[in-house]
């Protein structure tokens, strides 16, 4: 009987092994190292530099790791981490349930890892909803926010119900299902990024927002610049810029962005602020 219950206890620890192995694959991401993993059932990667800054820095990606590289590939050149955890887009609305999955993304990366206890996050769109919402719990887990055309509400982006174009009915309703929201508890959410700033701008989390002039779906003057003024009148810290140049696509939505030399540096910057 001890004979058997030994075997199977070195049965299980090769399988403990094996699972371990295989959830710390490597790839390869625009010519860096990529380590591919799973949290839960979500698959999750961290794009390692070759040469890591002191303190492990990283930058969190939230939505569409894909979409403007090129800020991305400058970090890790030099020595910043870059994470994803992959996260069906219907259930990416920043809702609390999201924010649990987040939060074992965070702690792994952070204890086992070994990555800073600090990242930079970095959205657009929904990737703006869920990034707000996580900072916001935890201003003291961040060291800056960079967003490429923000949502200030629900209401203006998925719901459609202001002056931009917004998103299409069944994204308002992931949204309501993400929530458990009625539609009328969705029109008076309290939460948006535009809302409960205080905590973030005590910490001087500074932000960076890039959009476009002409964006139909998502309109400047009722998304980044509420969230900008508002912030300001808290306190917090802001840098806007206006994307003009090369390519404007999907109604303005979808921008060339220009000195992406300058996104890395800030975001660089806002690290090295806090050492």
């Amino acid at each position: 009987m001890k004979k058997r219950i030994i075997l199977i206890c070195l049965y299980s620890a090769i399988l403990f092994i094996e699972a371990s192995a295989q959830s710390n694959i490597s790839e390869s991401w625009h010519g860096f190292k990529k380590v591919s993993f799973k949290i839960d059932t979500a698959s999750a990667y961290i794009v390692v530099p070759e040469k890591p800054m002191a303190g492990n820095p990283w930058l969190w990606r939230t939505y569409s790791p894909e979409f403007h590289t090129e800020i991305d590939s400058l970090l890790v050149l030099r020595g910043f981490h870059i994470a994803y955890i992959n996260i069906n887009n219907k259930f990416l609305y920043g809702q609390p349930s999201l924010m649990d999955i987040w939060n074992k993304f965070y702690g792994y990366l952070v204890n086992e890892k070994k990555l800073a206890t600090k990242p930079a996050l970095s959205g657009a769109v929904r990737g703006s909803l869920c990034e707000f919402a996580w900072a916001k719990l935890y201003p003291d887990r961040v060291s800056c926010i960079y967003a490429e055309n923000p949502v200030s509400e629900i209401k203006s982006w998925p719901g459609s119900k202001m002056k931009g174009v917004g998103a299409t009915p069944d994204q308002w309703k992931q949204l309501l299902a993400a929530y458990n929201f009625t539609e009328e508890q969705a029109l008076n959410f309290k939460d948006n990024p535009k809302n409960n700033l205080e905590k973030l701008a005590a910490n001087k989390v500074p932000l960076y927002f890039t959009f476009g002039l002409h964006d139909a779906m998502i309109p400047y003057e009722e998304n980044a610049l509420v969230i900008a003024e508002n912030y300001i009148q808290e306190g917090g810290p802001v840098m806007i810029f206006p994307m003009t140049k090369g390519k404007q696509e999907q109604n303005g939505h979808h921008v060339t962005i220009e000195q992406p030399e300058t996104i890395a540096a800030f975001i660089m910057n806002a690290w090295k602020g806090l050492n």
